[in-house]
C-alpha cells in the first residue's frame, strides 16, 4: 500500500514537474514571441558596438602612424635620400586622410543605425577630426621644410658673372616649370627673378659624404661649383669633386657629370603651389622658366 501511494507520489511530482519546466518554456517562448522588437534591437545595439570599436581601433592606429612620421623629421639641411623620404610621407598622410574619411563614412552608418543619440559615436568623431587636423598639420610641417630646404643665403659663387640679355630680367616675373629632386610642388609656381648667370650647367651623380647611395641626375651644380673648375666646361663622364651646398652631403662629394648645357641660370623668389615660401633658391636654367 505504501509503496503505490509513494509510487503514485512520485508519478505526481514527475507530473508536476513537467507542468512546472512546460510552464517555464511557455513563459519564455512567450516573452521571445511578445517582444520581437526588443530582442532585434539589442542584436542592432550590439552589432553597431561592436563596429564603433573597430573604427575606434581604426583611427587610434592613423594616429600612431602620423606620431611616427613626425617624430622623425629632421630640419634641414636634409639630405637627397631625407627629402625623398618626406616626399613618400606625404603620399602616406595621403592614404592616411582616405583611410579616415571612411571610417568617418563607416561612423555615420553606425549612427543612423541608432533610434537616440549616442555618446560613443559622438566621442569617435571628435577622435576623427582630431587626428585628421594632425595629419594636416604634419603635412603642412613637412611641405614648410622641403621649402625651407629649397631656400639658400644666396652667396654667389666666386667668378660667376651677370648675364648681359637673359630673357628675364632681375626684378621681373616667370613660371617655373621644373621639378627638381621630385618637389612637385615647385612645377607651376610663381617665381620673381634675384638673379641670372652665364655660365655651364650640369646634371650630375654624386656619392654624399653622408654616405648612402649615390643620387642620380641632380639639377643643377654650375661651372663655378666645382673644385678646381679651369676655363673649360666639363665633358659628361668626367669625375669632379663638388663645392655646392644644395643638399646635405654634397660639398665635398665626389660626382659624376651626365650632362652638360651652356645656359643662363637663376636665382629665384618663389611660393610653392602648397604655399611655402622659397628664398634664393639655386638653380634653374632658363628653358625651365616660362613668360608669366
Amino acid at each position: 500500500m505504501k509503496k503505490n501511494l509513494l509510487k503514485m507520489s512520485g508519478v505526481s511530482l514527475a507530473a508536476m514537474g513537467l507542468v512546472f519546466s512546460g510552464g517555464q518554456v511557455s513563459a519564455d517562448t512567450y516573452a521571445s514571441e511578445a517582444h520581437p522588437q526588443n530582442t532585434a534591437q539589442t542584436q542592432k545595439e550590439t552589432k553597431a558596438q561592436r563596429i564603433s570599436e573597430k573604427i575606434e581601433k581604426k583611427t587610434k592606429a592613423v594616429q600612431f602612424e602620423l606620431e611616427e612620421i613626425k617624430a622623425s623629421l629632421e630640419e634641414p639641411p636634409l639630405t637627397a635620400e631625407e627629402v625623398q623620404t618626406y616626399q613618400e610621407y606625404k603620399e602616406k598622410i595621403a592614404s592616411l586622410l582616405n583611410r579616415l574619411n571612411a571610417a568617418e563614412k563607416q561612423l555615420t552608418g553606425v549612427a543612423k543605425e541608432r533610434e537616440e543619440s549616442d555618446a560613443t559615436v559622438e566621442k569617435i568623431r571628435t577622435l576623427i577630426q582630431d587626428v585628421r587636423a594632425n595629419a594636416l598639420e604634419v603635412e603642412e610641417t613637412i611641405e614648410a621644410l622641403l621649402a625651407k630646404n629649397m631656400s639658400s643665403y644666396g652667396e654667389i659663387p666666386e667668378g660667376l658673372e651677370a648675364a648681359e640679355d637673359p630673357a628675364y630680367e632681375v626684378g621681373s616675373t616667370a613660371i617655373i616649370e621644373a621639378e627638381h629632386m621630385d618637389m612637385e610642388s615647385m612645377s607651376g609656381a610663381l617665381a620673381t627673378i634675384v638673379g641670372v648667370y652665364d655660365t655651364t650647367a650640369y646634371s650630375v651623380t654624386y656619392y654624399p659624404t653622408t654616405g648612402g647611395e649615390p643620387v642620380k641626375d641632380h639639377k643643377w651644380v654650375i661651372h663655378e661649383e666645382i673644385a678646381n673648375a679651369g676655363e673649360e666646361p666639363f665633358e659628361p663622364g668626367a669625375t669632379v669633386t663638388l663645392n655646392a651646398d644644395h643638399m646635405e652631403g654634397m660639398d665635398g662629394a665626389t660626382a659624376v657629370i651626365e650632362s652638360a648645357v651652356e645656359t643662363n641660370v637663376y636665382m629665384l623668389d618663389f611660393t610653392t603651389t602648397t604655399g611655402e615660401k622659397v628664398d634664393n633658391h639655386k638653380w634653374v636654367i632658363e628653358r625651365e622658366l616660362s613668360p608669366v
